[in-house]
């Protein structure tokens, strides 16, 4: 007999800068805590952190629907501080990112999979996501309204495609989280834009959405001239590559421990929770986040090897200890502790 077992809820939080009316969202898998960051703002970084450890949360990434003029991004404060991948269009050509995405690729976390849509038209790099019957969309689909068209390469004409072409061709129910609204309004659908959104919906011709668009006369946002060019450098001007030192290798962990000298390290970034319930043996836990304290006493080892369970944890510590002046740190090569138990490596 097959029984079917039902995925749990994805897990979603709307969180909002009211300063500028952006509006940030957490996706979490419940079953395996994994989960993605939407459109960061550098201001509301500690509010962000905060709720991902509280929650539990393995970020995996961050997902940038463009790159924004009117706010500053905390992407790459995040992937610092988390070990998340930055995430953007390749046609918006930041360099300083980890996945330059393509139309219909997918991200997965946990048993979610998370869909792109390149949207072009308020900026030439827009991407809106799709994920589980909802579309996160940034500017280029607003709450009964869309983004402007007049500056980084905006076109109303290649906006009105990428909305009723693409996103108004995903079924009516499909929830739509936009990346602003000056209302309040937290949420529509697809159905409801087509029907009422004031500049495309009920059917307007592109001539009639193109006329709307040239006609807005807008101030330009206030932050544009600061915003775009830090967004360019993902929000700060740090590349991790700066802090590797010479001797940096990947390397197969079974073989690494198997070669341990007395003067080398396996450190376990894992929690200690996870440390208690199998470990590498002789391995030292060193969770993530409390690296800091042990600076002076890894000096001391000619080569600290880094592992956690997926490897995200493992290089975030192994940047953070690299910038507080280590030059002895390997990040392994083995992807973490489950594959060790999976190969039938001894456990402690």
């Amino acid at each position: 007999m097959v029984i079917n077992v039902a995925r749990p809820e994805l897990l979603v939080r709307q969180l909002i800068d009211r300063d500028t009316w952006t509006y940030t969202y957490l996706l979490v898998d419940p079953r395996t805590q994994q989960g993605v960051l939407i459109d960061p703002v550098r201001e509301q970084l500690e509010r962000d952190l905060s709720l991902i450890k509280e929650l539990g949360v393995e970020l995996h990434y961050v997902l940038e629907t463009h790159v924004h003029a009117d706010h500053i991004t905390s992407a790459g404060m995040i992937r610092q501080q988390t070990g998340a991948k930055i995430v953007y269009s390749k046609a918006a050509e930041v360099q300083a990112i980890d996945i330059a995405i393509n139309d219909g690729d997918k991200l997965e976390i946990g048993a979610y999979s998370i869909t792109a849509l390149m949207t072009p038209g308020h900026t030439n790099g827009c991407v809106s996501y799709v994920v589980d019957g909802m579309l996160f969309c940034g500017d280029a689909l607003l709450i009964h309204g869309c983004g402007r068209t007049d500056f980084q390469q905006g076109s109303a004409e290649v906006l009105y495609d990428s909305i009723t072409q693409k996103l108004f061709s995903l079924p009516d129910e499909t929830l739509v989280y936009p990346g602003h609204d000056y209302a309040g309004r937290t949420s529509s659908t697809i159905a409801e834009e087509k029907r009422w959104n004031r500049r495309l919906g009920g059917g307007k011709s592109k001539a009639e959405f193109v006329k709307i668009m040239h006609n807005l006369n807008l101030d330009l946002p206030k932050k544009i001239n600061e915003a775009v060019p830090a967004n360019m450098e993902t929000g700060i001007s740090f590349d991790p590559k700066r802090y590797l030192h010479e001797e940096f290798s990947m390397v197969d962990l079974h073989q690494a421990w198997q070669a341990l000298g007395q003067d080398e390290l396996v450190i376990d970034t894992r929690s200690a929770a996870e440390f208690s319930g199998g470990h590498v043996p002789r391995a030292k836990n060193i969770p993530f986040g409390d690296e800091g304290n042990y600076v002076a006493e890894l000096k001391n080892y000619k080569r600290v090897y880094l592992y956690c369970r997926s490897g995200r944890r493992a290089q975030t510590v192994f940047t953070n200890l690299s910038i507080m002046g280590l030059n002895n740190l390997v990040c392994v090569g083995h992807s973490g502790m489950p594959e060790w138990i999976s190969a039938d490596y001894p456990v402690e």
